[in-house]
C-alpha cells in the first residue's frame, strides 16, 4: 500500500513541477509562484517521511546475516548491540558447529577489545570446543586468543590450547608459527 501511496505521490510531484513550469512560462507572479513551490515542498516531505518510514529493519535469519550485521556494529563501536546479535545468532537451529563457533570466537574478540579477558576466553573455550574434530584454517588472531588466556590469568589453559592448535600441524603446517608462543609460555 506505501509503495502504491509513494507513486501517487511521485506522479503529483512531476505534475506539481510541469504545473509550475506552464504557469510561470513568460509570466511571473509572486503569489502563485509561492504556491507552487509550497506544494512541492510539502510533496517532498510526505516522500522523505514515507521512505524513512518505509525502511524495514533487515530480518536477521542466516548466519551470514547475523556475522555481517555484528560485524558492521563493531566497527561503529556498538559492542553490547554486537554481542546481542551474535547471542541471537547462536540461537539459530540451522547453524553448524563452525558457524556457531565463529560467532562465540566474535563474541570473544568483542570481549577482548573491551579488555574483558574473562568473558572473552569464555567464549574462546565454547568456540574450541565446538571444533574440536574439525579442520579449521591457521590464523594469526590465534595469538591475541592465546595472549588473551594469560592476561585472564589462565595460563595453563593458554599451554593446552596452544598444544592442541600444534597437533593441527598433521593438517595445516603453518600451525607450527605457534611453537614460539608455547615455547614462551613454557619458559
Amino acid at each position: 500500500m506505501r509503495k502504491y501511496f509513494l507513486y501517487l505521490l511521485y506522479f503529483k510531484l512531476a505534475w506539481d513541477l510541469i504545473q509550475i513550469a506552464y504557469r510561470n512560462w513568460g509570466n511571473f507572479e509572486t503569489q502563485s509562484l509561492v504556491y507552487d513551490i509550497g506544494r512541492i515542498v510539502i510533496d517532498l516531505f510526505i516522500i522523505v517521511i514515507l521512505l524513512k518510514a518505509n525502511r524495514r529493519k533487515k530480518t536477521l535469519t542466516k548466519f551470514e546475516h547475523f556475522y555481517s550485521e555484528a560485524f558492521n556494529c563493531d566497527e561503529r563501536k556498538e559492542y553490547e548491540k554486537a554481542l546481542q546479535i551474535r547471542q541471537e545468532g547462536l540461537k539459530l537451529l540451522s547453524l553448524n558447529d563452525l558457524q556457531r563457533a565463529e560467532l562465540h570466537v566474535g563474541n570473544g574478540g568483542t570481549y577482548y577489545y573491551l579488555n574483558d579477558y574473562k568473558n572473552a576466553t569464555i567464549c574462546f573455550d565454547q568456540a574450541f570446543e565446538l571444533v574440536k574434530q574439525e579442520k579449521i584454517p591457521y590464523d594469526e588472531k590465534y595469538k591475541e586468543i592465546i595472549e588473551c588466556y594469560v592476561k585472564a590469568n589462565r595460563k595453563e589453559d593458554a599451554i593446552r590450547l596452544v598444544k592442541e592448535l600444534l597437533n593441527r600441524q598433521s593438517y595445516n603446517k603453518k600451525f607450527k608459527r605457534l611453537q614460539p608462543l608455547k615455547d614462551r609460555l613454557l619458559s
